[in-house]
């Protein structure tokens, strides 16, 4: 591919721990954001839970059995708030994360890196059709082989998330979980990783880290293989915002898939999900070779007009 074979610009040498702060200090401030609103929305909802059932508080105090159904009950009410949970927090990261994109931004236009060909708009839908039709037959296949029934945690997630309200749902994982992920992993750890390294090796390494991310089994093969997807998108059409739409595009199929109960169809018949899943692959291949076609290649000539984007995304 093209782009494996563009040279990587020479960067100045840093020490290993710098480099390494680099590279996960963004993940490092996303999971402390992730963190900190955690611990505040448990600690407000525990307040509220406390006011209003104080009795039951008070009952608590008298024995561990007591305290421990108290917890779970206060838990059960965090796991019901966790889709907008999740979207406060993501709604935290993303103006940090574009801070620091933009100054990475900022930092190669004064180095003189001249970045990739960024595609025209129109061609962006080739990208989403791809993603979206490699999302379903990946979900497809899980949902055929019982993927889902080894992980556990795997379960309690997707109930916890699509439990929510459609329109927080939509917000929260189709629009602000997307950003902030995006930026984060595609925008910063794989853009910094392609600095210094081939194509290959920093998209392998940001899947990965991008799989690992979500903390089981389902979740991490297919984090990992969408995160290929999604590096490849930004290498080839020049702008995070690629992956960010493509990514954003996913997550929205999937709310709707939940919502309107789109497996259980599919799973009603084994030729149904069979035929979906065979279109999908087809689907997602047509636009795979559409996607390769785009001509990535920074231009060496008329570099004012590619200093011109550098600033934006």
């Amino acid at each position: 591919m093209e782009q494996q074979n563009r040279q990587v610009p020479p960067i100045s040498p840093e020490n290993y721990g710098k480099r390494m702060w680099q590279l996960w200090g963004p993940i490092l401030i996303k999971w402390g954001i992730g963190i900190g609103v955690s611990m505040i929305a448990m600690g407000v909802l525990t307040f509220i839970y406390v006011s209003i059932h104080s009795d039951v508080a008070m009952e608590a105090m008298q024995s561990e059995a007591q305290m421990m159904g108290l917890y779970d009950k206060i838990l059960e009410l965090y796991l019901s708030f966790s889709t907008l949970i999740e979207g406060v927090a993501a709604a935290f990261s993303i103006p940090v994360m574009w801070y620091l994109f933009h100054r990475d931004r900022v930092r190669e236009k004064a180095n003189g890196v001249i970045p990739n060909k960024k595609a025209p708009i129109w061609q962006y839908a080739a990208g989403i059709l791809m993603a979206l039709a490699l999302s379903l037959a990946l979900n497809n296949l899980i949902a055929i082989g019982n993927l889902s029934d080894v992980s556990e945690a795997y379960q309690e997630t997707i109930n916890a998330f699509y439990s929510a309200a459609l329109p927080v749902q939509i917000i929260c994982l189709a629009i602000l979980v997307p950003i902030s992920e995006e930026l984060v992993f595609r925008g910063l750890l794989f853009k910094r990783l392609r600095e210094r390294a081939p194509y290959m090796q920093a998209a392998l390494y940001s899947a990965v880290v991008f799989g690992l991310m979500h903390m089981n089994l389902v979740q991490m093969l297919y984090g990992f293989v969408l995160g290929m997807m999604l590096a490849y998108l930004y290498e080839k059409y020049g702008s995070v915002k690629a992956p960010i739409a493509a990514h954003m595009a996913m997550n929205l199929l999937s709310v709707l898939a939940t919502k309107f109960k789109l497996m259980d169809w599919m799973l009603e018949d084994p030729m149904r999900i069979g035929i979906v899943t065979v279109v999908c692959a087809a689907v997602a291949s047509t636009m795979f070779v559409l996607v390769q076609r785009i001509e990535e290649k920074p231009d060496q000539s008329g570099t004012s007009e590619e200093n011109e984007n550098l600033a934006s995304a």
